[in-house]
């Protein structure tokens, strides 16, 4: 059956193309004059005006240039389809898609093989507005001599099967080899459904069918570094169901890593449930949260304004007027383990289980003063661009010298590191940010303990298994997040931790 259509499906296929360049010639030109046609058009039709070989099963629709008055494009008199000596053929129904703009003419029985039959729409036709045809179009078309019985392929889908990277803010197509009843193409059989590892939903968002694709076009952005099943299923104008296709239905795609989602935990500079003690003038540009029962937690309540640091085991750090400190009693008994929730959560979203294909750091340490040898990270390849790295043997990163993370001119691009046991930065190292690369979109997992030592500068953001130290005069511009397993306790000796992007953050820290 489909080779013997095969001329008419591809003629119908260029005149829809043609048709299509015309409306948007049209629409420059209209707007060149300042007005916009008022008349509605009809922009193609399925069969196509001399299409030859048309099944005698199929609908025969009409798809308009804008939306229509449904009444008016589904009354029997202003679309009618004709046969030899104007004979009408009767139509059992001529429902309208408002989706595609188009109206089915669907015939109460099988057309007569090899006859050639004329197709009208009616100035009676009219928009939404009230606008008619200009004119009465006619189209013409001949019959073969069987019924279409196949089942239509779907070609392509896009994006395809198992593709990575995906925008947050794709749309979503599937391309079939054949006309389809825009009416089986709704948002119940054109379904997206995601992210995985959650609770299976359904993803709002509305559905088009024009010209053989059919479109999702989500209602908002997709999560990032998700990963999602779509699924079509809809009928031909024979009303023949999709049954096999040439690529994978339902397919599924991952969304890029644009962005880490921190919820609650986004304002918090620290976290620490094992205590905190400081040396020096330490400041934390950001929110706080700490644990009532340990050193340095022991707070007071100010004026009213809540609580402040305690004594730290020497002196309190400061923080910015507007930042707050918030502990298991203040200013409740669930906002502080609700922070700390958050921080596990996505401690384990990091994690080399829930974020796997990490490249391998084959050298002992990172950094211009890293290891021999020719791996990522060795020395002499110390710049390293976006992605998943992970410790060789997955146990410590260390970074000596100068670590570069260079986003390729990508102001979204993101970094994870993955270090199974400990992370050390040395004496005076620095991760430095180049290519447009952002601390806020550069994340460390630790499974256990992190240190940072004296004069280092580090950029991006710490989540610890346990705890944080810092040496005298080391920076941050990043969170520092100890105790997403367990009690976690902080060091400080005059250093600065800011949250990427706060405003008394140094300049250069987003």
């Amino acid at each position: 059956m489909r080779t013997g259509t095969s001329f008419s499906k591809a003629f119908s296929k260029m005149m829809w193309f043609m048709a299509l360049l015309l409306v948007v010639f049209t629409a420059g030109c209209d707007r060149d004059h300042g007005a916009a046609n008022p008349s509605p058009t009809v922009i193609f039709t399925v069969p196509a005006d001399g299409d030859t070989g048309v099944p005698l099963n199929r609908k025969i629709s009409a798809t308009f240039s804008e939306a229509m008055d449904a009444v008016s494009v589904t009354n029997a008199a202003d679309f009618t389809v004709t046969g030899p000596g104007a004979t009408l053929v009767t139509a059992g129904t001529i429902p309208y898609d408002a989706a595609s703009h188009a109206a089915l003419f669907t015939p109460a029985s099988n057309l007569a093989i090899n006859t050639t039959y004329t197709g009208k729409i009616t100035t009676g036709a009219m928009n939404v507005a009230g606008a008619s045809l200009a004119s009465d179009y006619l189209w013409t078309f001949t019959t073969g001599l069987t019924t279409d019985v196949t089942a239509p392929l779907l070609l392509s889908t896009a994006p395809t099967n198992s593709l990575t990277n995906v925008p947050v803010d794709v749309t979503i197509t599937a391309t079939f080899d054949e006309p389809m009843d825009p009416l089986t193409i709704t948002p119940l059989t054109f379904t997206v459904t995601g992210p995985t590892g959650t609770i299976v939903s359904s993803i709002s968002g509305s559905v088009t069918y024009f010209g053989n694709i059919a479109t999702f076009n989500p209602t908002n952005d997709l999560e990032s570094n998700a990963t999602y099943t779509v699924q079509i299923a809809a009928s031909d104008l024979a009303g023949n169901p999709w049954l096999l296709g040439n690529v994978p239905n339902p397919w599924q795609f991952t969304t890029a890593s644009s962005g880490l989602n921190l919820g609650i935990l986004a304002p918090f500079g620290i976290a620490s449930y094992g205590g905190l003690t400081n040396s020096g003038a330490t400041k934390i540009n950001g929110d706080v949260v700490l644990h009532t029962t340990y050193t340095c937690n022991g707070v007071t309540i100010l004026l009213g304004d809540g609580p402040g640091f305690g004594l730290c085991g020497g002196t309190p750090p400061t923080n910015n007027a507007g930042d707050v400190v918030i502990t298991s009693i203040y200013p409740d008994t669930t906002t502080a383990p609700a922070v700390m929730t958050q921080l596990t959560a996505i401690w384990n979203s990091i994690s080399p289980a829930n974020l796997p294909g990490a490249a391998d750091l084959a050298c002992g340490t990172i950094g211009t003063g890293g290891g021999a040898g020719l791996g990522l990270g060795c020395a002499g390849n110390a710049t390293l661009p976006p992605g998943i790295y992970k410790a060789a043997s997955a146990t410590t990163i260390d970074i000596t010298g100068d670590l570069t993370l260079d986003a390729g001119g990508d102001a979204n691009a993101m970094f994870y590191f993955q270090a199974g046991s400990a992370l050390t930065a040395s004496v005076g190292s620095q991760v430095i940010l180049t290519g447009g690369a952002k601390a806020s979109n550069v994340f460390w997992f630790v499974g256990s303990s992190a240190t940072i030592n004296g004069n280092a500068v580090f950029n991006g953001n710490i989540l610890a298994s346990a705890s944080i130290s810092m040496g005298t005069g080391a920076t941050s511009c990043g969170r520092l997040l100890a105790g997403a397993a367990g009690a976690g306790a902080f060091t400080f000796l005059s250093n600065t931790v800011s949250v990427p992007g706060h405003a008394s953050a140094p300049v250069g820290c987003e």
